[in-house]
């Protein structure tokens, strides 16, 4: 008779091969987000230290970090009045770290689950003594692994920018739980749909969620004393008040919260079988509508999912930062010094403000270009690009739709991100000429977005097992895109925010835009020429 200590112990067989497999292929992926982040924490901490280097100039950025929009965007602002540049790294920096890698986490998980088991090979794995559990556990293993790389790198660059331990081990720790918790939701994820691209958006829309969650929940209640801000994982690693007064019991919660994920996807697994997930596919109708023939539709189709779960949250968290442009403008009004430093007055304030949370939402949509496109590689490795390429369709006319479809979503993203925002801030500020502002500075986002939907395509046709440096590059663009003026002269040259117009706060210059759409198109037909050359994996 089969004890459940023996059926536990059959259903993790070959996990330590499994195990091995998966840290293989992920070193490189791992290295270069923990070098990646790891160096962009160090440069920015160093420029931090250099600029603002005496008491009046903390004091000066305390105040403006305590306004609505920056509480909004970074965190509940954490040692105010005595501001030091650890707080400012924690308060200001430490967020923006965190977010890529629960997107690391969330990728890591569903690329070793979900995606394995939806192309084949997780069932030609389990034909040989593997256990049920064993792949779950081989995915969240790999996602540990890499979070703890880049914790593990980051405490170590913070401690060479001359910061304390204490505080880097609570903020180190806080990124760490970050990446676990979302490592949990990609495995629950991973469970619940049949398809990789699904489960990567349920992971997405889960993250948008918290982000939001702690956004309201930090402006509702200072210092993270709502309710909201206690319902999301940033919430508890900002909680930790690192370089404040730390306190490391916050970080339990994440931890706690992570496990209870890896129970129920444990529990999801043995209730579902090989290859299907828990929620229902909808049937489709016998024959297909003459809209869904040719690349285009069924590229539509494919991607409608993660195109609503993206644009939803892009639009909606602009909407948020229309809405706070009020606020905003009355914070500086009522600070002297902070009206000093905006000769234009307290609207040039919001003006300046606005262009930064523009260039923020425009990364962001960057980040669904290279999802979209990630997607078509993962259509690739699992031998379906191969038998549509073995029909009348070219590579160029495979991958050219994809890259049209997510070029189209991104620029209606943007867009209507900046309408909605427009029209918050008019009702905010009483000022309708806000509407026409932020369209003209969302579209203006849009050459640096196609560089960096680009610059996905270039990797997916020279080096498509490499796919990793592009989200090295949307980290690298994101970092730059919030603290450029922080950092060294000539580190944000790559960076094709740089030459945009800082809309609404700066004036419109066409030649670097129109330079930018040269490079835009131009990237992206290098790296269709180049799919066009190399081997296509079947």
């Amino acid at each position: 008779m089969t004890t459940a200590v023996d059926a536990r112990g059959s259903q993790l067989s070959g996990t330590a091969g499994l195990v091995r497999v998966a840290l293989r292929l992920d070193r490189w992926r791992t290295a270069i987000w923990a070098v990646a982040v790891a160096g962009l924490t160090q440069v920015s901490v160093s420029a931090l230290t250099e600029l603002y280097s005496s008491p009046e100039s903390l004091a000066g950025r305390a105040q403006l970090i305590s306004s609505p929009a920056a509480t909004a965007l970074a965190g509940p602002g954490y040692g105010l009045d005595d501001y030091t540049v650890g707080a400012m790294t924690a308060n200001e920096l430490g967020l923006w770290v965190m977010v890529p890698v629960a997107i690391m986490a969330l990728l890591t998980v569903t690329r070793h689950l979900r995606a394995a088991e939806e192309d084949g090979r997780l069932e030609l794995v389990r034909s040989a003594p593997v256990g049920r559990d064993a792949p779950v556990v081989a995915g969240l293993v790999a996602a540990a692994v890499a979070t703890l790389a880049v914790g593990g790198l980051t405490f170590l660059a913070l401690l060479s920018a001359g910061l304390d331990a204490v505080g880097s081990v609570a903020l180190a720790g806080g990124i760490v739980m970050v990446g676990f918790v979302f490592a949990g939701i990609s495995a629950v994820a991973s469970q619940l749909t049949a398809h990789g691209r699904a489960a990567s958006s349920l992971g997405m829309a889960a993250l948008g969620v918290a982000f939001v969650l702690r956004a309201i929940g930090d402006v509702r209640g200072p210092e993270s004393t709502s309710v909201l801000t206690w319902l999301s994982p940033f919430g508890w690693a900002q909680a930790t008040r690192a370089y404040v007064d730390e306190r490391f019991w916050p970080l339990a919660i994440g931890f706690v919260v992570s496990l209870g994920l890896v129970g129920v996807a444990f529990w999801l697994v043995g209730r579902r079988d090989l290859g299907t997930g828990l929620l229902a596919e909808r049937v489709g109708p016998p024959r297909a509508s003459t809209r869904l023939t040719g690349m285009l539709a069924l590229t539509l189709r494919r991607q409608a999912g993660a195109i609503l779960a993206w644009g939803i949250g892009i639009v909606a968290m602009g909407g948020f930062i229309g809405l706070l442009a009020g606020a905003l403008v009355d914070f500086i009004s009522n600070e002297p010094r902070l009206e000093q430093m905006f000769p234009t007055g307290a609207y040039g304030a919001a003006a300046a403000a606005f262009s930064v949370y523009m260039v923020f939402l425009a990364v962001v949509a960057g980040a669904y270009c290279a999802t979209a496109v990630s997607a078509a590689r993962a259509e690739e490795t699992a031998g379906r690009g191969a038998l549509v390429l073995a029909g009348p369709v070219s590579r160029a006319r495979w991958l050219g739709a994809q890259v049209a479809v997510a070029g189209v979503a991104a620029i209606v993203m943007m867009l209507a991100t900046g309408l909605l925002m427009g029209i918050m801030a008019a009702i905010s500020l009483d000022d309708d000429a806000w509407v026409g502002r932020m369209v003209g500075a969302a579209a203006v986002t849009l050459p640096a977005v196609g560089i960096v939907l680009g610059v996905a395509v270039v990797v997916m046709g020279v080096a498509p097992r490499a796919f990793g440096l592009v989200w090295a590059y949307v980290t690298y663009v994101g970092v730059l895109g919030m603290f450029a003026r922080l950092l060294p002269e000539g580190a944000d040259v790559l960076s094709p925010f740089t030459y945009t117009p800082q809309l609404p706060a700066e004036p419109m210059d066409w030649p670097p835009v129109l330079a930018l759409v040269v490079v835009a198109v131009g990237l992206i037909c290098a790296g269709l020429a180049a799919f066009r050359r190399r081997d296509v994996v079947g």
